[in-house]
Order: C-alpha cells, then structure tokens, then sequence
C-alpha cells in the first residue's frame, strides 16, 4: 500500500470525531450523528459555537462550543453547515490537529465560479495544515467494520463490496438496495465534488483494500483519465462502474451536479472494454452485476443452458443469450434422454431452452431433476434459469452448485422481495412462495455459491457474459 492508501486508510479507521452543523433543533447534522451512533461509533463530540451551556448533550452526544473545549484528539471532522461557515471550521480543525474532513456542505464548485474560487481556498488550508478533504457536496465515508457511516439504520455488518460514488444520493440508495439483498459493504464513499481526495483516490485504495473483494462505482467524470486507465489496468478485481452524463443533457446535469467533465462516451466504452471494466447504465443492472460478481466463479467458455417453466420466457431468453454473445449449449445426447423420461410430453421441449412447461410448478422434482441432468452436462459451462417466483427449490441449487460449479443466473418475472400475502391461498401453495422476509439471506447464500438472482432475462444473460468476459480478457499486471 502506498502512502496516499496508507492515509485514506488512516481515515477509515479514525477513533474520535467531531459534527459540526448539528443543533437542538434538529436537521441535517442530527441525521449524519444519528448515522455514528447508529453504528456504535467509540468517540463522538459535537461542535456548535452558538451553544455554550456546560453538560449539554444532544442525542446522548457531549455538545462544545469550539474543538478547543473538547480537550481531546479529534481524527476526523464532519461539517454539515451553511457554506459561509466551512472556511471558518476548515482553519478550526487544522489549527486543532484534525486528519481529515468531510465537508456536507454544498453550494461550492456545482453552483457558480464563485464557488469554485471558495474551493480553491479550502484548499490551500487544507494543505497548509497537511490535512485531507473530502467533498464538498458529499455524504462521506460508510464503514462498518470502523464504525463509520453518512446515513442511520444502514447495516453494521461488513461485507466485500467497496462502492465509490460521485453522488450521496445514489451511494445511499446502494446502501439500502444491497442490505434487502443482504449484501455488505467493506466501504462506501460519496465524495462528491472531490477538491482533494478524489475518485482515483479511492479506487486505488480499494484495490488495496484486502477486506474488498468487488469494486463498484457511479461516476459521472474523472479528472485524470491516464491515471484512472492505469489504475483499471492494475487492480486484479472485478470493476463494476456506471458512467451516468452519456448524453447532452446527461452531462449538462452532472456539471450541475457536482461539476464534473464527462468525456466522450465512446472513449468510455474502448477503456472499459480494453480492461475488462463490468459497464452498467442504471441502478437496476448495477444491483444485478454486484450479485453476479460478489462471488463469480471463474469460466472458460460462454455456452450457456437456458431452464424455463413458462414457454415464452425460454424464447425470450434465448434471444437474450444470443444478443449478449452467449452461446446456446448443445446438451449431450445423454442428457437429452435422461430429460425425456420425465419431461411432459406436451407443451414442453428437451432441446435447448429447455421448456418445462407449466407442469414445474406443480412438480418440484421436475424442477429438481432437470436442474441436476443439465447442470451436470460436460456441454454447458454456465446456466440462465427463468421463474416466474423464487420459490424453495433453491436448496436444490445450491447442493447442486457445491458439485458443479458453474455460473448460474436466475430471472424472476416477479420480484423476490414481494411477499406472498397479496395471493390467494390456493396460488400460495401452487408456488410454494418464500417470504420477503426470509429473501435477503436466501439470496446472500446463493450469491456466497455464485448463483445471482436478476430482474429480467436479458440482465441475467448479460451477467452471464461479463463473467465470461472477465475471466477471459488479458491477464492484469500485479497491483
């Protein structure tokens, strides 16, 4: 690790910090400090100089009126106020000995040159005082493992996915997406307008980071690309990224936004194709590749066996396989035989896509057998299997995962997170339905085995295909 890690790293696991910008009232700052106590961060001060009450707490948190009264070290400071106080507080907490500091704040560099100039000047404080800078226009830092956090009742449990966000809102609607998924994070980072540490900051770090195993990021403009091309270069991690600003308009809001420079779109694509960089263009394919990636398993070919229930999906996902460059596997002859001798005769087919017509849902062993016979085929290397629901017959899967393993990917024409209650009770036991409730650590187990759940055929095949993709691009120097 080199010592801009080293001291990204040193953020992370700050021990004490200080809030500006929370007040008795309530507001923003009350929302990040409810975010610490949330993840039971150790030493947690706030700072408001308008209160000067002695022994005064907000949300059980000591209140001071300047760092100065809190007669402790203080590694890492929020500020969460009105843009006219941030210099003021910048000069306070470099004065102080502070680390580092996420500014919440905005109205900076997105808003108007003024704001530029301002940043500037934050800057050269920061610098004056060898302190580190995160924002402007930020959420901050999500670690559970440290305690760390931008939003409360995120989880508190760690997981492998480092995530890097350009946007707080996205990074925040990622937090709570994966956590109905039950995946979790090493660490997240908002940093939005990015004065100092910046998104090549972090992706660097991460691919350092030994508790990440899977990079993702939702990035609207990179300020150095040659950097950023030798870092995804280098990092031997899957690297899952959403360029949002691919059209006129789309960067017209991001320099709006966070007063990014987008870049022509068709660069993007050569860079990320060249080194093996997993594209998405939404929060939906971002969800399903984080699955497909949270545990892939490694493939050297792309045929791929299509398993259907309904009739019209197994066409559908056909025609998904083949625009997403999969090859339709040709089963064995074995295999055919073995799947005729319990297929339905009618209204079903032993060819691949493999139709098992309606007579699945009221058969699980049907379900059951037809899985283990194409699983097991030396022609398949991956497996797409349709559902209309998410039903118990996943153990199968999984029991049979632990044997072959091989990519799968399962489309479900309705959400797995949707109880069963809305259904009558006959449609209840047809299906077998799982509860939502019970969903989140089903799925984390299936994603643990390298089976991932999607919303659609056609993000499921292209899954399927990036797995394929990235095992199969030229091999990355050490990082």
């Amino acid at each position: 690790m080199n010592d801009l890690s080293s001291e990204i790293d040193d953020i992370f696991h700050s021990k004490s910090m200080a809030i500006f910008g929370v007040s008795r009232k309530g507001g923003l700052g009350n929302v990040l400090l409810q975010a610490f106590i949330d993840q039971e961060f150790p030493n947690i001060f706030i700072v408001n100089p308008t209160i000067t009450e002695s022994n005064l707490e907000i949300l059980g948190i000591p209140v001071f009126s300047d760092l100065e009264s809190i007669g402790k070290p203080v590694d890492l400071a929020i500020c969460s106020t009105h843009p006219k106080y941030v210099k003021d507080i910048i000069i306070e907490c470099g004065q102080y000995g502070v680390k580092a500091v996420v500014i919440f704040s905005a109205g900076f560099g997105e808003k108007n040159e003024k704001g530029k100039k301002a940043e500037e000047e934050l800057l050269k404080i920061a610098q004056k005082y060898k302190m580190r800078l995160i924002g402007p226009n930020c959420m901050g830092l999500y670690c559970p493992k440290t305690g760390l956090s931008f939003f409360p009742a995120l989880p508190t449990e760690s997981g492998s996915l480092g995530f890097i966000s350009q946007s707080g809102s996205i990074a925040n609607i990622l937090g709570f997406s994966c956590m109905v998924k039950g995946i979790h994070f090493s660490k997240s980072i908002s940093y939005g307008n990015a004065i100092d540490l910046g998104f090549n900051d972090f992706l660097e770090y991460l691919g350092y980071d030994p508790d990440t195993k899977l990079i993702a990021c939702y990035i609207e403009g990179v300020k150095d690309g040659r950097r950023f091309i030798k870092l995804v270069k280098k990092i031997r991690k899957p690297i899952i990224i959403w360029k949002a600003g691919i059209t006129p308009a789309g960067e017209q809001a991001a320099q709006s936004h966070t007063g990014s420079l987008c870049g022509d779109n068709k660069l993007w694509d050569i860079v990320f194709d060249q080194y093996g960089v997993i594209r998405v263009y939404n929060l939906e394919e971002m969800m399903s590749m984080i699955q497909a990636f949270i545990n892939p398993i490694p493939v050297k070919n792309h045929r791929v066996a299509i398993i259907s229930g309904p009739g019209g999906p197994a066409v559908s996902s056909a025609d998904a396989c083949e625009m997403n460059n999969l090859i339709l596997a040709e089963l064995t002859d074995e295999s055919k035989k073995k799947l005729q001798n319990f297929i339905p005769e009618f209204g079903s087919s032993t060819s691949n896509p493999i139709d098992l017509s309606l007579q699945a849902t009221f058969d699980p062993i049907l379900e059951k057998n037809a899985y283990e016979i194409v699983g097991r085929d030396p022609n398949v290397d991956m497996m797409l299997i349709y559902l209309t629901m998410l039903t118990p017959r996943y153990k199968d899967l999984i029991k049979l995962q632990e044997e072959i393993s091989k990519p799968i990917a399962i489309a479900t024409a309705i959400d797995v997170n949707i109880s069963s209650d809305p259904f009558s009770n006959y449609i209840k036991r047809s299906f077998i339905h799982i509860r939502a409730k019970k969903v989140p650590n089903i799925i984390k187990k299936m994603n643990q085995k390298g089976i991932s759940i999607h919303p659609n055929e056609h993000i499921a095949a292209k899954a399927l295909y990036n797995i394929f993709q990235y095992y199969n691009k030229s091999s990355k120097s050490n990082f």
